[in-house]
């Protein structure tokens, strides 16, 4: 009786420490510096065993498919690169202000998992900036980014650069086309309007 009575109370003595602490305002939740180790092992050890348990029946595609690592690399340009990097790219003012730091993809892909960068870009990451693309990309999307990422410890910095001309050629061309297609469907109508209508010279 005594022992369970002594576990009790040291239970409601550390919750009220908890909130004691909670509502101090002792700790400082500004992203201008790191937590200190013992904040930063937990929230780490916390988010590595999260996202190893959520991974284990992710069954993972073929990642070797040209038109899915082309299609990767557009999303990856758009939405990756300013906080993850890119061959020769700088840093970006968004990854410097980040706390935790975003992963250097370039560098630590080749040590990640398919899988777990999948959930990752799929579901975010709470309390670090990385958003859940989830929400707004389908499966076969985020797989794609995967495909893409996993070819970046790779890539040189000019091999990066000739896709970025790349894909800037293709929006252009992409332009282009929807430009011309507009213009004739606009003169069609201005011509079936005057074929079509009767002119009266008063």
């Amino acid at each position: 009786m005594k022992i369970l009575l002594s576990v009790v109370i040291t239970l409601v003595v550390l919750f009220g420490l908890l909130m004691i602490y909670m509502y101090s305002g002792w700790h400082d939740v500004s992203a201008m510096h790191e937590d200190h180790g013992m904040m930063k092992w937990i929230m780490r050890t916390t988010k590595n065993n999260s996202i190893e348990s959520r991974i284990k029946e992710i069954s993972v595609p073929n990642l070797e498919n040209p038109e899915m690592i082309k299609e990767g690399f557009e999303h990856y340009n758009a939405m990756c690169a300013g906080c993850h990097g890119a061959p020769g790219m700088e840093e970006t003012e968004l990854s410097k202000g980040l706390n935790p730091h975003a992963p250097y993809l370039p560098r630590v892909a080749a040590f990640i998992e398919p899988a777990e960068i999948f959930w990752a870009t799929k579901n975010g990451i709470n309390m670090t900036g990385m958003p859940a693309w989830g929400k707004t990309h389908s499966d076969e999307k985020i797989w794609a980014i995967v495909a893409f990422t996993k070819k970046l410890p790779d890539m040189s910095a000019d091999d990066y650069k000739k896709w970025q001309m790349k894909l800037k050629k293709m929006k252009i061309i992409i332009m282009e086309k929807n430009i011309t297609t507009i213009l004739t469907i606009k003169m069609k109508l201005f011509t079936d309007y005057f074929q079509h209508t009767e002119w009266k010279v008063s």
